[in-house]
């Protein structure tokens, strides 16, 4: 037998210790593992062999430079040069059992920057990473040297602070990063502003894992953006609950659609010169098995969470085209709330037109009511939607007008037709000058630009005596009728004046 045979049957041997066969998939680690070896047993050979034995102590150089570079990718994030989500989980669970045996307490903020998608979309991706970039920084210079910053993906950012105690500590760490995350952004020419909503949680609270625990920092992040953003807030055990509330009501929401569990109410607009029905505001009701009827308050938010607010949006929408046909054919008009979600919809105008064409409604009887906020932050499909409907020939109505910051050029660039009041400024008009005067002004900037005025939420006499006197075109509320079941708005169409509700 000659060595060639010996040192092959020995190779052959070790390598079927590293498990290296045709059925597996070796790791970096064995493939390390297999050049160590070759380079070892060829620098027994002859000098043939030196070669190849060059060739594989290279490629072993490389392969663990490689093995280091995946590894360091593995745990690290590539833009900011933070840890990742990965790395933050294998070190927060090392550090809950270290603090545990120490008796020392933890905490975890959970960092959100506001506003961050308005840099991207304004200013570009290269500012918006930049900003990124420096956002990790100053964050890690408000904390110890023990404490760890990760960046998780997108714009949120994570702190771990062990050995914390005392009640205000935390709050204090929050607030610090938050104002340095206020300040400006120099970059480039530019001056890039976001804020910060940050979410708190102590191993005090709970005696949650790792992954629990940045779960709960998260719904205290989202409860302080809720809150007004710009803030910090502690988890507590309701925010669970409330999150547990709203994963139930999503799922019965998904079978209402479907199960035949919505319906639509109607809620008269009257016109001011003569009380007369002129129209009606289609509004969802959800009447949800074992929990009775369920006012949109406590349901839209969440679907708007998900796309169940354009199934919603569209099963009203064939509602409405459905009853409210004879309606129109006399004359009235309907208005139906939209959600930004559903206005980003590629197929809402092709929807909507077929609704029409099938129920003879003409376009110009249908109003679709947006908010200010859609309005503004609506992205080129909303803005393009808006344009479509336009062209269509459907109006287009502002709600809650006053609320928002909706600018003149805005108005005019969208070209809508009806400017809705919100009800918090016709509440307090009969009783506040400064809100009777917001109502006026808004009355004659409508009609400077051609537009119809409805005021929402008119309760009181002397509230519509004074919405007469100043000008306005049309009123909703209870003085003239609450939302009414189908049946009801058949009769008000057929009456000279409208039915006054007891209450």
């Amino acid at each position: 037998m000659n060595d060639d045979t010996v040192l092959n049957r020995a190779l052959a041997r070790q390598l079927r210790g590293l498990h290296l066969t045709s059925a597996s998939s070796p790791s970096p680690a064995a493939w390390l593992a297999l050049l160590d070896l070759l380079s070892t047993t060829y620098t027994k050979a002859d000098d043939e062999r030196l070669t190849l034995r060059r060739s594989i102590d290279l490629s072993s150089r490389e392969m663990r430079s490689m093995h280091e570079d995946l590894s360091r990718q593995a745990l690290q994030d590539t833009l900011t040069g933070l840890p990742n989500r990965a790395a933050l989980i294998r070190h927060l669970d090392q550090s809950l059992k270290a603090c545990a045996r120490l008796g020392q307490g933890l905490a975890v903020l959970f960092i959100d920057l506001d506003g961050f998608k308005q840099v991207n979309d304004s200013l570009g991706h290269a500012v918006g990473d930049e900003l990124l970039v420096l956002a990790g920084q100053r964050i890690r210079a408000c904390m110890r040297p023990q404490d760890v910053v990760a960046r998780l993906g997108s714009d949120e950012f994570v702190v771990v602070c062990p050995n914390v105690s005392g009640s205000t500590i935390v709050p204090d760490i929050a607030a610090r990063i938050g104002s340095q995350l206020a300040a400006p952004f120099p970059i480039g020419d530019h001056q890039a502003i976001v804020s910060a909503s940050i979410g708190l949680v102590t191993t005090a609270d709970t005696g949650a894992s790792a992954e629990d625990l940045l779960g709960q920092a998260d719904l205290a992040m989202y409860e302080a953006k809720v809150g007004g953003r710009a803030r910090a807030t502690a988890f507590d055990s309701s925010m669970q609950m409330a999150v547990d509330n709203r994963f139930s009501v999503r799922n019965a929401l998904g079978r209402a659609v479907t199960g035949h569990e919505l319906r639509v109410l109607y809620q008269p607009i009257v016109s001011l010169a003569d009380e007369r029905v002129v129209g009606a505001e289609a509004l969802v009701r959800w009447e949800r098995p074992g929990f009775g009827l369920v006012q949109p308050d406590d349901f839209i938010p969440i679907a708007e969470e998900s796309s169940l607010i354009s199934a919603v949006d569209c099963w009203v929408l064939q509602e409405v085209c459905r009853r409210g046909a004879q309606w129109c054919a006399a004359g009235a008009v309907i208005a139906i709330n939209l959600s930004a979600r559903t206005l980003q919809q590629d197929d809402v105008v092709r929807t909507l037109s077929q609704s029409l064409d099938q129920s003879g409604i003409k376009p110009g009887q249908l109003i679709m009511e947006i908010t200010e906020t859609t309005l503004l932050s609506g992205t080129g499909a909303t803005q393009d939607n808006l344009l479509r409907l336009r062209k269509l020939g459907v109006k287009l109505s502002i709600d809650d007008f006053g609320t928002g910051q909706s600018s003149l050029s805005q108005l005019q660039q969208t070209d809508v037709d009806v400017l809705k009041i919100d009800q918090s400024f016709v509440a307090r008009m009969d009783a506040d000058t400064s809100s009777a005067a917001i109502v006026n002004a808004i009355i004659t900037l409508g009609h400077a630009l051609g537009l119809s005025i409805v005021a929402e939420g008119v309760e009181r006499p002397t509230q519509a005596v004074l919405l007469r006197e100043v000008g306005c075109d049309q009123v909703q509320g209870w003085l003239f009728g609450r939302p009414l079941p189908a049946e009801a708005i058949d009769r008000a169409f057929g009456l000279a004046e409208p039915e006054l509700s007891a209450g």
